[in-house]
Formats: C-alpha cells, sequence, structure tokens
C-alpha cells in the first residue's frame, strides 16, 4: 500500500500510474489479492526498496475468497490519503503544478489558433501567429514548450484543450482566435489549465490588419505577461523581429505553408491526385515571397523543403528524385549565398547532400565519400550554428549509423529526441536509441528506448520486436510464456521478414530458459527462403541464437554460409559493432579460421 501511495504522488508524470483507472487497478490487487500492478514505472521500481519484479508480478499472498477486512480498510484510507495529497498539492496560482494532476505548469502547449473570419480567409494567419509564437515562447528558458509537431496533430480537430494538455502532459495550455473587426484584425487569447481545461485568463487585442509583424509581436509580450502571473516566475519573451520587414512577404510565407500543409493532409488521407499541384501552390507562393523581399533566408529554404520532399515521395525512381534534388539545392545555395551561415539552409544542403548519397546514383565512389562528408560537415555546422535544430540531429544521428559510429549516432539521437520528441521521424530515433545501446552492449540502457517506443507507439511492431530481443540480454530474464505472446502480437503486425525473425528470437529465449531441443525445432521452422529473406540475413541471426542455445558448430556452419553470400560483411563477424555476439566462439578453432578468411 505504501508503495502505491508513494507512485500514486511521485515527483515526475512517468513515474506515477498513467491514468486513474491503473491506481484503482492496483488497489484493486490489495482488496482482491489477484492481478497485477499495472504501469508502475522502472525508475518508479528502482527507487522503492520494497518493490520487486516479483510483487509487481505475483498475486498476493492471501486468498480473493477470505480478503482480510482491514485490507479493505486500508484501502479505503489510501484513497482519502491521495486525495489528501491532491486537495494539499493542488494548482493555485503561481504553484508549479496543475490541479493535482502533476502536470507542470511551466510545460505549455500552444494550440493553433482558429480562424474567426466569417469567410475563413485568415487561416494562414492564424497559423503563422501560432508557429511564430511556439518560435518565440521557446526562446524563454524557464518554460518547456511543446514543439509545433507536438501540437500538430490536433490542428483542425474538436478535441477539448484539457484532452490535448493531457495527452501532451502540459499544465498549461495557450488557445486564441483571429477575426476580422471593420478594417482591423482581434486576437483573442486564453491561458488555460492543462489538465482540467479550466479558464484562468483571457486578453485579446486589436491591430491593423495591414501590420501582421506587430501583431506576432503583441501576441507574445500578451501571452509572457499571462504565463508569468499564472507560474510566477519572471517569464519574459524577448521580441525578436522576423527577418523580414515585410508584411506582405510574411503574408506570403504564412500562406505557402498553408497550401504545404493541405498537400500533406491530402497525402496523409490517400488523396495523391492533387498533393502535386498543392505543392507547386506553395512553391509559387513563397516564390512570390521570395521576390518581395530577396534577403530573407526563410521563403528560400522552404523552397527547398517543398523540394526535398517531392524527391522523397519519388524515390522509387532514383533518377527523378535526384533532379528533385537538384531543384532543392539550388535554393539551398542561393539561401547560403545570402547567409553562409543560416542554419536552416545548412541543414537543408547537409540533408540534400546525404540523402544523394543514400539514393546511391553516385557511380563514382570517390565521389561518393566526398558527398558522405560534404553532408555531414553542413550538418554538423548547422547544429553548432543552432543546437536546438532537432531535424539536423536526426539526420546526422542516421549518417553517423552508416559509418558505423554507434556511438555517436546514439548521441545525435538522443539530442534529436530532447530537443523534440514529436518530430515525424521519432519513432526511427527512439528504435536507433535502442538498437544503438544494444549494438553497444548496454542493454540497460537499450531496454528504456525499447519501453519508451513501446509507450509511444504501441503498434509499432518493431518495439514488440525489441522487447524479445532484450530478453537475451543480461537486462531481463528469458519468459517463455511471455515472449510466447510478444511473437503472437508481432505475427499480427509486421512484415513475414520479421515475423521470423522474432521467431528465430523465440527460439533463442527457449534455449536460455533450458529448452534447447524446443529451441532447435523453433529455429529450423523460422528459416525462410529467398522470397522472405533474399539477403539470408535470417542465417546471421540464427546463428547468434544458436551460440546462445550451445550448439557453436551449426552456429559456425551458419555463419560461413551468411559470410559466402556476403563477404564484405566480415567486420560483423571479425570486429565490427554487434561481435560481441561472437565472444563465445573466439577460442573454436574453427571460428578462428573463419575469422582468419578460411571460408
Amino acid at each position: 500500500l505504501e508503495d502505491i501511495i508513494m507512485c500514486a504522488l511521485a515527483k515526475a508524470p512517468a513515474d506515477r500510474f498513467r491514468t486513474a483507472g491503473d491506481f484503482g487497478e492496483a488497489l484493486k490487487v490489495i482488496q482482491t489479492g489477484t492481478g497485477t500492478m499495472p504501469h508502475m514505472s522502472v525508475s518508479a521500481m528502482a527507487r522503492s526498496s520494497r518493490v520487486t519484479r516479483t510483487t509487481l508480478t505475483t498475486p498476493l499472498p492471501f486468498s480473493p475468497r477470505r480478503r482480510p477486512k482491514s485490507t479493505v480498510a486500508v484501502a479505503s484510507v489510501a484513497v482519502l490519503a491521495v486525495g489528501a495529497a491532491i486537495y494539499q498539492f493542488g494548482i493555485r496560482p503561481g504553484s508549479r503544478t496543475g490541479a493535482g494532476s502533476g502536470l507542470e505548469a511551466t510545460r505549455v502547449a500552444v494550440l493553433y489558433m482558429e480562424d474567426r473570419s466569417e469567410d475563413s480567409s485568415l487561416g494562414y494567419v492564424a497559423d503563422g501567429l501560432t508557429e511564430g509564437l511556439i518560435r518565440q515562447l521557446t526562446r524563454i528558458r524557464e518554460l518547456d514548450v511543446i514543439s509545433r509537431n507536438g501540437v500538430a496533430p490536433y490542428r483542425n480537430t474538436d478535441i477539448a484543450p484539457d484532452s490535448v494538455g493531457r495527452m501532451l502532459d502540459a499544465g498549461s495550455v495557450i488557445s486564441g482566435s483571429v477575426e476580422r473587426e471593420g478594417d482591423d484584425l482581434r486576437v483573442t487569447v486564453a491561458l488555460l489549465e492543462g489538465a482540467s481545461g479550466a479558464g484562468i485568463e483571457r486578453t485579446g487585442f486589436t491591430v491593423p490588419a495591414t501590420d501582421l509583424l506587430a501583431m506576432q509581436d503583441s501576441i507574445a509580450v500578451e501571452v509572457s505577461r499571462l504565463l508569468r502571473q499564472w507560474i510566477g516566475k519572471e517569464v519574459r519573451v524577448r521580441v525578436q523581429r522576423e527577418e523580414t520587414a515585410s508584411n506582405e512577404a510574411w503574408a506570403l510565407v504564412q500562406r505557402g505553408e498553408r497550401a504545404r500543409k493541405d498537400a500533406e493532409d491530402m497525402l496523409a488521407r490517400g488523396d495523391v491526385a492533387g498533393v502535386f499541384g498543392a505543392f507547386m501552390r506553395a512553391d509559387s507562393l513563397l516564390g512570390d515571397a521570395e521576390a518581395v523581399d530577396e534577403q530573407w533566408v526563410e521563403p528560400i529554404v522552404l523552397r527547398g523543403r517543398i523540394a526535398y520532399r517531392i524527391s522523397r515521395l519519388s524515390q522509387d525512381e532514383p533518377r527523378e528524385a535526384a533532379q528533385w534534388v537538384g531543384v532543392a539545392m539550388d535554393h539551398a545555395e542561393r539561401a547560403l549565398d545570402i547567409d553562409s551561415n543560416d542554419p536552416d539552409a545548412l541543414e537543408l544542403r547537409g540533408t540534400l547532400r546525404y540523402w544523394y548519397w543514400l539514393l546511391r546514383v553516385t557511380p563514382d565512389p570517390a565521389e561518393a565519400e566526398d558527398l558522405l562528408s560534404s553532408a555531414k560537415e553542413d550538418l554538423e555546422a548547422a547544429v553548432e550554428a543552432d543546437p536546438t535544430l532537432a531535424r539536423a540531429h536526426n539526420t546526422l544521428s542516421h549518417l553517423y549509423a552508416n559509418l558505423g559510429d554507434a556511438s555517436s549516432a546514439v548521441l545525435a539521437a538522443r539530442r534529436a529526441y530532447d530537443e523534440d520528441a514529436y518530430l515525424t521521424f521519432a519513432a526511427d530515433i527512439l528504435w536507433r536509441l535502442y538498437s544503438g545501446h544494444y549494438d553497444m552492449e548496454q542493454p540497460v540502457q537499450a531496454q528504456r528506448w525499447c519501453d519508451e517506443g513501446q509507450r509511444r507507439f504501441p503498434e509499432n511492431h518493431r518495439f514488440t520486436l525489441c522487447r524479445l530481443w532484450i530478453m537475451t540480454t543480461a537486462a531481463m530474464a528469458p519468459d517463455v510464456d511471455a515472449a510466447w505472446m510478444l511473437l503472437a502480437d508481432v505475427e499480427r503486425m509486421a512484415p513475414p521478414f520479421q515475423q521470423r525473425e522474432a521467431a528465430m528470437v523465440v527460439g533463442g529465449i527457449l534455449g536460455l530458459a533450458g529448452r534447447p531441443d524446443s529451441a532447435s525445432r523453433v529455429l529450423q521452422r523460422a528459416r525462410a527462403g529467398r522470397d522472405i529473406d533474399p539477403d539470408s540475413y535470417l542465417s546471421f541471426i540464427e546463428a547468434y541464437m544458436r551460440v546462445l542455445i550451445g550448439d557453436p558448430d551449426e552456429a559456425i556452419d551458419l555463419l560461413k554460409q551468411w559470410l559466402t553470400a556476403h563477404p564484405e560483411e566480415d567486420h560483423a563477424v571479425a570486429g565490427g559493432e554487434i561481435s560481441w555476439w561472437w565472444r563465445d566462439l573466439r577460442e573454436h578453432p574453427r571460428f578462428q579460421e573463419l575469422v582468419r578468411g578460411g571460408r
């Protein structure tokens, strides 16, 4: 009971029960003596000297048919105790957490503003003001502001602000609207308590419709004032003018961004017919903005990103994709001619160079190597100029992984996730964090990121598969029943290759659990032909599983088979990032012969 209460009152949201229902289920364990403790975090368990893996998964010793009356009474006391704690630590103006929710008031979600014009013509203004406000609030050290990627899924939805606040763990939510008032525009901004949606304060002002930049500055000042009063800390935004002084150019950029979002929405709906046209409308508007203010880098970089996006959509046709890289590169070079140190332009050029290298359309190996080196230099320069560029950190992480630098790949991936956990590629970043730590033989850290991936993306089969892999390490004891259940989940979600891979790992788990005969049968059944495994990679995986179950000769035979098909991959056996797989084989004469090249 003490452990349950301490978990419910944990300071960090991640250490508490995820829902009130989970808290109730935990109390139910005490009342009935059956069930399991739900969703208690690893860190919370580690800090409790009394809570162990056994106490969380094993039914309590007394019978549910004869539960002691004292237990029901104690559970009732627990409810009262937690209720009192909620009252005691509830949010009040000037405090840090939201009304008993544990949500930090300094964690802020700025929802996309609503267009309340009669003709719905101010959507681009509402979006531009929202994204500008997010950028300005992000510069305030005292705040933890959700990125635009984090709030974008709730744009143009009917989801209540308090629901968004709880989903994003934001104790403070900013909402607003824009509407016409004669020749002026009226902006209304509200500060809401994140967990309940209760209004804290509302403000509004009008500015001439022709002075959109002044409106952007006014919103930032007003919102920082509201947050300062609410949080009780010094929260002051430094008003920084956009890099353009032209209201017309600013408006054209926001219209271009609106058209780009329309294209992305079409893609999400599967409506591909109008996607290219929408991207071209966006490019045209951004081109008009560039013509109005030729020294403003942003519209040029945005045009480059649109061309890069089209290239990514054309990746099945490498030559066509390469042509769009050329278009995007022209934009990047033009932006860098204006400002050679602009971090967004450097990130764009570095990303384009790396993508061109990935397309494998450069026949000359020396030229390809120079391309990769230049991409690395650009991306490293971008994050040096602006360490908050999550996209650049993510691309660098991918590039480092291709260079075989696992530690740098992990560090860059972690920086990307810390800067923006809501990037489009968040699932890939989490997978890279898991796999990088796994490759470096750091299973506890690998498990941490596997668990985070499972929490964020429960339907992504990779984060079910990694839970199986973790069972083959020292971080977790093999659990055969759990392994079979995880395999069933992978078979429900994953393509055929990953299904066979998961079955191979289950074979290894069976061997570790002392069932070598069953393990061998499972491994035999999991083998696949070239239709599923054209690169024979499953034989490489099976070789490691054979090591785990104590069958070195079969493991070496499989490695020889794999290396015959992939002689260029000998580093994965002789050295490389996962050479620790073969530690138990190193003294085996046949393995030594294999490493020396006697295949």
